[in-house]
């Protein structure tokens, strides 16, 4: 390979480091695996040498045949009790046939099998209930093994959230207390020990992919700071071929770094909720069970009749709790890094990328998030690659992540996403967005959705948008619309983007196709009849006013408005399409000539 065009040491140090990337290799991540490899299936409980969990999340992460036990007491009373079940909170259950869950004597439960609605493909927790054959459970302790049969690839195992047994009524748990980072200890506190685990992570590789801090932040502070435990730490490195030895030097060089655990592997990055605290968000249970809890939260008194169209401006949409789960940070970090990313067009990648590494500067952040949106273009374009230019764009997220934490952090009122700063969540979304169009990968819908919640959550724009970044209001709804969304969500995405999409220099666009008109097509599809006609309301309301102001519209905001009102009209009854083409500007009549 020619390396082309004149780069400075530190460009060329980035050069090298990305040279031995070539192949095939997985990101480095504790729910990143290798190939694909099949277990028994059968209902050994992992016999006495199986180990006991000592804290909750009980991790089940290592090669296939991994498993951990834990002991419920059940009193003499409820042994018998008919209908027991298993509750359990999972994080990472990708697909059937790996994960297994066995009750004492009772066949393995799988917990990928479809009835049992476990699975998230892209990663994600799941709450569930498994109905227990009578006769599981004995009075005194139930032994309930978890065990990773079959290593999917890419994926190093999951982790159980909290597990009970719910017996005639009661609620049964294992006394199992929540593991705090605040009180874990570096597998070795020698200087000579933390040394070489900082060289092992940063400069050196055992299975001839990259260097562990490629695909992590340079020092690998993301892993202190979403505190990946020794036990993960040192059974992914084991996974990549490091030594037992060097695998415990790595994670204690990681316990080392004065990087505070903020946040916690199975919390999504920037989850919104009441508690959101910087990167880390407000954690996986802030969570909405349904759609509905998110109606009942923003309008507990029920959707106004006539709502206000800046209504959406008592919204924090970073504490602003959705049916929605982001992705974890596992879902951050590429799979794999290509090293021609880091030498197409003269290495510009690889400059920016240095230049942001010494300069730290915003200009620098926006260089290289502009040099990798480019260069995922080219890559779509040259090759129609788009798993590879999803992988690139996560790979500049996660940097960008670091420039983040390590230029400002993500306390502040900005989130650490400033005004005009890189909207990293947003490409990543676009990215597969764009590939959903094309059936490029799967779940891509699902995947732009959970992205672009998260650039909702840190920046939705302040009025400052430009209709594409950070978001584009069309696309967000679409994609929500596409993701199953439920009506509650795409009203609060639509009064959101709807207030965004007319303020600051896109107040122009506001009688045009470009303007909040193209917003109305998917709520008044999905969305019930009374808020269907709310949302007419508040947007006529709107119109007239701008009219009244002398604004003007065009024939294409006629053809949108138009348009939507036909796709809608028919959820609505006939003194409320009576009631709101009285309330139109004559100017509009025309439009709601649909549903007479």
């Amino acid at each position: 390979m020619r390396i082309v065009g004149r780069f400075s040491p530190l460009t060329l140090a980035l050069l090298m480091l990305a040279l031995g990337c070539m192949g095939d290799p997985a990101g480095g991540d504790d729910t990143t695996g290798g190939d694909d490899t099949a277990g028994s299936g059968d209902s050994d409980t992992g016999g006495d040498d199986t180990p006991e969990a000592a804290a909750l999340p009980i991790e089940i992460l290592g090669p296939a045949g991994t498993a951990v036990a834990v002991r419920i007491d059940v009193p003499q009373d409820l042994a018998d009790a008919p209908a027991a079940e298993l509750a359990l909170t999972v994080h990472n259950v990708l697909e059937a046939g790996a994960a297994f869950v066995v009750v004492g004597d009772a066949e393995p439960i799988d917990l990928g099998a479809p009835a049992l609605r476990l699975v998230r493909p892209s990663g994600g927790h799941a709450t569930a209930s498994l109905a227990l054959p009578d006769g599981t459970l004995r009075a005194g302790e139930n032994r309930v093994v978890f065990r990773y049969d079959r290593e999917i690839r890419d994926v190093s195992g999951f982790r159980v959230l909290d597990v009970a047994l719910v017996v005639g009524g009661q609620r049964l748990a294992t006394g199992l207390p929540a593991d705090d980072p605040a009180t874990w200890t570096a597998p070795s506190a020698d200087a000579n020990a933390i040394a070489r685990g900082e060289r092992f992570f940063t400069a050196e590789s055992r299975d001839g992919g990259p260097p562990c801090a490629r695909c992590h932040a340079d020092d690998g502070a993301d892993l202190a700071y979403f505190a990946f435990s020794n036990h993960s730490l040192i059974a992914r490195a084991e996974h990549h071929l490091f030594s037992a030895e060097e695998a415990a030097d790595i994670a204690s060089y990681i316990r080392s770094l004065p990087v505070a655990a903020v946040g916690r592997v199975f919390d999504p990055p920037f989850q919104p909720g009441p508690a959101h605290v910087g990167a880390a968000g407000a954690g996986y249970d802030a969570v909405l069970p349904a759609d509905d809890a998110l109606g009942a939260a923003l309008f507990p008194d029920g959707f106004p009749d006539a709502p206000a169209w800046d209504i959406a401006a008592s919204f924090d949409t970073s504490t602003v709790a959705l049916p929605v789960e982001l992705p974890s940070w596992s879902r951050w970090l590429p799979r794999k890094i290509d090293a021609t990313w880091f030498t197409r067009g003269d290495g510009a990648l690889a400059v920016a990328e240095a230049a942001l590494a010494s300069d730290g500067s915003l200009e620098a952040a926006r260089a290289f998030a502009t040099a990798a949106v480019h260069l995922g273009k080219e890559i779509l374009i040259t090759t129609g690659d788009h798993a590879g230019r999803v992988e690139l764009l996560r790979y500049a997220a996660v940097k960008l992540w670091d420039w983040q934490r390590r230029h400002g952090g993500f306390e502040g009122a900005d989130h650490g996403f400033p005004d005009g700063g890189p909207a990293f969540p947003y490409e990543v979304g676009f990215a597969f967005f764009e590939a959903a169009f094309v059936n490029g990968l799967p779940d891509a819908m699902d995947q732009a959705f959970s992205w672009w919640m998260a650039q909702a959550a840190v920046n939705p724009g302040r009025g400052q948008t430009t209709g594409d970044r950070p978001l584009n209001w069309r696309d967000v709804l679409t994609v929500a619309d596409s993701a199953g969304a439920g009506p509650w969500t795409l009203t609060y995405l639509h009064l959101v983007g709807s207030l965004e999409e007319s303020q600051g220099a896109l107040a122009d666009d506001f009688g045009t196709d470009r303007g909040p008109v193209r917003l109305l097509a998917v709520p008044l599809r999905r969305v019930a009849g009374p808020v269907r006609a709310a949302l007419m309301r508040r947007f006529l309301t709107r119109e007239a006013a701008f009219l009244a102001g002398g604004g003007s519209l065009t024939s294409e905001h006629h053809v949108v408005l138009g348009n939507a009102w036909r796709d809608g009209c028919d959820g609505l009854t006939p003194d409320e399409r009576a009631e709101l083409r009285a309330l139109a500007p004559s100017e509009v009549a025309a439009d709601l000539a649909a549903c007479p």
